[in-house]
C-alpha cells in the first residue's frame, strides 16, 4: 500500500514531500567535532541562545531564562521566569529581549527582565507555539508559530499526527505590534534569521526537511534547500557571511514508513507512551524499551556510531545558497544530542544540547 501511495502521491500530488532521505556527505559528512567541544556548562532541557547589549550569554532553560557571564559562563542569574517554558530568545536593537512562551505567545522584557509587551495572537488566531524569533536591524520582529494546534513541546506529537502545515511566519512592529502573517500553511517552521542583506527572512520546515527564504519586499517565497537530511531548527548568522543551522533529530527509514501509515501510527499513539512511539527524541537516558532497528541493537556493549539515530547531535554551516560547507556532529553513540541552538560569540560557536542539558563551545575554523 505504502509504495501505491507513493506513485499515486508523485503523479497527483508532484509537490509533497516524497523525497528519499539524502546521504550525510560533503559537508554533512559524519565526524564527532560536537563531542570534542569544550564543556561549559550543563543546564536542564538547556533551549535557546542569544548574546545581549551587555555581552552576557542568555540562556532558556524550563520557564527560566538565565544570564551567564564569566569564565566557561559559571556565573549565572535568573534573568526572568515566564508562565510555562521559555524558548525562543531574541534581542531587539533597543536592548528588549524576546522570549517564547509555550502555550502563551511572545513576551517582550526590559532590561530588568520586566514584561513590557506581549503578543497572543496573529489575525484573530492564537499564538500557542513561537519556535524561533529574529529581528531586523529596523526594530521588525520575525515570529515562526510552528502549529496552531500544539504548543512547542509537543514537536513529536504534531510530527505523528501528519496533518497539513498549520504554522505561519509572522512580522511584527516594534512593541510586538501590528502583527501580519507572510508566509502560512508551513509545516512546523523551527527556526528564523534575516539574511545578512537584510532583503529577505530565511526560514526552516521542520516535517519538510527544507529551507526557504521570503522577500521582506514583495513577499515571494523561494525555496532554498528541499531536502535535509534531519529536521531543521533554528538559524543564526555567521561573522563569515553564512549561517547556522541547528537539526534537533535525524531522519530515519523506520520513522518515514510510520509515518506513511496511518492505522498504525494511530493505534500507537493511543496505546503506547509518547516517550516510546516510533520517531526520533532529543537524547537523554536511555530505556530499554524504546523502538529501535537491528543495527541500534548494542554489540559486547558498545552502541555502533553509524547505527540509525533515533536521537543524534548537528549543526551545520550553509552558504547562502544552502550548500553545508561545514558541519559539527555527535553521533549515536555520543553526549550532545538534540541541538537547538547554536550562535557565534567572541570566536566559539557555542551549542545548545537540549536532549543532554548541555552547553558546549567549538573553536570556529577560518575560512578559506
Amino acid at each position: 500500500m505504502s509504495l501505491a501511495r507513493d506513485i499515486v502521491d508523485r503523479i497527483f500530488w508532484p509537490d509533497r514531500d516524497v523525497h528519499a532521505i539524502p546521504v550525510l556527505d560533503g559537508g554533512f559528512s559524519p565526524n564527532q567535532r560536537l563531542e570534542e567541544c569544550e564543556h561549559l556548562s550543563d543546564f536542564p532541557a538547556a533551549d535557546a541562545l542569544a548574546v545581549g547589549p551587555d555581552g552576557r550569554l542568555y540562556l532558556s532553560s524550563g520557564n527560566t531564562v538565565f544570564a551567564c557571564e564569566g569564565d566557561r559562563f559559571q556565573s549565572r542569574k535568573v534573568f526572568a521566569t515566564v508562565e510555562t517554558t521559555a524558548g525562543a530568545l531574541a534581542w531587539s536593537p533597543d536592548a528588549v529581549l524576546h522570549v517564547a512562551v509555550a502555550d502563551r505567545g511572545l513576551v517582550a522584557l526590559d532590561k530588568s527582565g520586566t514584561i513590557v509587551a506581549r503578543l497572543t495572537e496573529s489575525a484573530g488566531a492564537p499564538i500557542r507555539c513561537v519556535t524561533a524569533v529574529a529581528i531586523a536591524s529596523d526594530g521588525t520582529i520575525f515570529v515562526t508559530d510552528g502549529s496552531r494546534n500544539n504548543d512547542p513541546e509537543q514537536w513529536l506529537p504534531d510530527l505523528m499526527q501528519n496533518q497539513p502545515g498549520s504554522g505561519r511566519l509572522v512580522a511584527l512592529a516594534p512593541g510586538l505590534r501590528d502583527a501580519k502573517v507572510i508566509a502560512d500553511r508551513l509545516s512546523w517552521p523551527a527556526g528564523a534569521v534575516v539574511s545578512h542583506g537584510e532583503r529577505e527572512v530565511l526560514f526552516t520546515e521542520a516535517w519538510k526537511h527544507r529551507l526557504l527564504a521570503v522577500s521582506r519586499a514583495d513577499g515571494r517565497v523561494r525555496v532554498i534547500v528541499k531536502n535535509f537530511a534531519g529536521y531543521p531548527g533554528r538559524l543564526a548568522r555567521a561573522a563569515s557571511g553564512d549561517y547556522w543551522a541547528s537539526f534537533f533529530a535525524l531522519r530515519t527509514q523506520l520513522t518515514e514508513f510510520v509515518l506513511r501509515e496511518q492505522p498504525f501510527r494511530e493505534q500507537m499513539m493511543k496505546q503506547v507512551p509518547p516517550s516510546l512511539w516510533i520517531g526520533p527524541t532529543l537524547g537523554g537516558r536511555f530505556d530499554y524499551r524504546e523502538p529501535t532497528q537491528i543495527g541500534r541493537i548494542k554489540k559486547l556493549g558498545i552502541q555502533k556510531p553509524w547505527a540509525p539515530p533515533r536521537s543524534y547531535g548537528l549543526v551545520a554551516r550553509l552558504a547562502e545558497s544552502g550548500d553545508a560547507v561545514e558541519s559539527l556532529h555527535s553521533r549515536v553513540s555520543g553526549n550532545v544530542h538534540g541541538v537547538t541552538a547554536a550562535i557565534e560569540h567572541n570566536g566559539c560557536l557555542l551549542v545548545a544540547s537540549k536532549g543532554h542539558g548541555k552547553l558546549v563551545a567549538a573553536q570556529l575554523r577560518p575560512m578559506s
